[in-house]
């Protein structure tokens, strides 16, 4: 039973073996025990104890070293992922040359990327360390696209202090987020203030954005793009926003408009996807993602949507949308033909990122009621890029999709960029 195994250290982990070992495994470790000096190609610590480690910082900043002999700095230690891809993400470290940005992948042993795959998986082309227990290749590591990143390996520091394994795992942790302790220091309302600010700004930025575009593009076709855009959220965004570019608005509602109303579904659907075949076709993500999620599901829902505004437009189809409270705008937004082509949940994507930002961009009379109603949109779903702040508040604050947005800025601008520390909820 590891350190883990015993609850000495908390913490949700996302590896799947209980305690996976270079190759010896360690079964039990009673109250008194001391690691002992690993052999050759042993760990005295499971994979899920290294993450633990680096995800507390709880080793000294002079064991923290690239197997080249280049002494590294954690400037922030990155995010945990959530499902596929490296075990952190957006990592800041400096090292006597430059500022590594990027994620951080762990394994016991340097050959366990190429084991694993890694190696021919562009999901880690954006590595920028690769932390090991021990180096057993080296002294750096090869990505699929084929750049080097430098590995680091506790083993050489570790094994002269191995006494000490046991005391990082069994230590508090020396860092945390701020914002883990934001409710108690700032007060709920002041946190949910602070999101809300920052979830108004995001969606004024969006609307900015489509104001820029109204300026030289017809309205149709702004809002289409938007529409397609925000459909593809969760793996295929660029995907879609390339296929609203390759078939426009202008060359679908005339095809539509040309066969009686019951076949426009059909043409629409068929002249998405003969589109999205190209040539080049283009690239989908699918591993992954839920069935809802999958692009050949959206493209029907992106018929099904599209399809009824053929005669009076999609600018004035879909300001329906305005003229109830939220739940009438999700529930008009909503397709489900003997299935969710389009759920709740990304009926409410399309109102905070493309609709409401569209009409609110367009001014009049619809700008306050656009962001009246965004104001009262409930949460879409829980984002995993987010989770690290859901986990932080711990469920203090209620979470709509305004407060949401204001996440997603964090996020963006805090969060990813080596700003913990300086932001809002700091």
């Amino acid at each position: 039973m590891t350190l883990l195994e015993r609850g000495r250290v908390g913490g949700r982990v996302r590896y799947g073996a209980p305690a996976r070992r270079c190759a010896v495994a360690v079964r039990e470790r009673p109250s008194g025990y001391a690691a002992r000096a690993p052999g050759r190609d042993s760990c005295p610590i499971s994979e899920r104890e290294l993450a633990e480690i680096w995800e507390g910082q709880r080793f000294p900043p002079q064991a923290l070293a690239s197997v080249d002999g280049q002494p590294l700095t954690v400037l922030y230690r990155g995010l945990r992922g959530r499902g596929p891809g490296p075990d952190f993400r957006d990592a800041v470290i400096q090292t006597p040359a430059d500022i590594l940005r990027g994620d951080v992948e762990l394994h016991l042993r340097a050959s366990d990327f190429r084991r694993h795959g890694h190696d021919r998986d562009p999901a880690y082309d954006g590595l920028a360390l690769h932390l090991v227990y021990r180096a057993d290749e080296g002294p750096q590591t090869l990505l699929a696209g084929g750049r080097r990143v430098p590995l680091a390996a506790l083993a050489p520091w570790v094994e002269r202090r191995s006494e000490e394994i046991r005391r990082w795992l069994e230590r508090p942790a020396l860092w945390r987020e701020p914002c883990r302790s934001a409710p108690s220091r700032l007060g709920d309302a002041a946190v949910a203030a602070v999101l809300d600010r920052l979830g108004d700004i995001r969606f004024r930025r969006r609307t900015a954005e489509l104001r820029r575009s109204l300026r030289g593009e017809e309205p149709e076709e702004v809002l289409y793009r938007a529409v397609m855009e925000a459909l593809g959220y969760g793996g295929n965004r660029e995907a879609f926003r390339l296929l609203a570019l390759r078939l426009p608005w202008r060359g679908l509602r005339p095809a539509l408009l040309s066969v009686p109303v019951e076949e426009r579904v059909a043409v629409a659907l068929e002249a998405l996807r003969v589109a999205a075949k190209g040539p080049p076709p283009l690239a989908w993500r699918a591993a992954g993602l839920r069935p809802g999620n999958h692009p050949a599901r959206r493209l029907e829902g992106a018929a099904f949507l599209l399809a009824p505004h053929a005669e009076a437009g999609l600018a004035r189809g879909l300001a329906a949308a305005l003229d109830g409270d939220a739940r009438r705008a999700v529930a008009g937004l909503t397709v489900r033909e003997g299935r969710a082509l389009i759920g709740a949940a990304r009926a409410l994507e399309l109102l905070a990122n493309a609709v409401l930002p569209f009409f609110a961009a367009a001014g009049g009379d619809g700008q306050a009621r656009a962001m009246a109603l965004y104001r009262a949109l409930a949460r879409p779903a829980a984002y995993g890029p987010v989770r690290h702040l859901d986990d932080a508040l711990g469920g203090a604050v209620r979470v709509d999709a305004r407060r949401q947005q204001g996440m997603l800025f964090l996020r963006r601008h805090y969060c990813t960029q080596g700003r913990c520390g300086s932001c809002p909820l700091s």
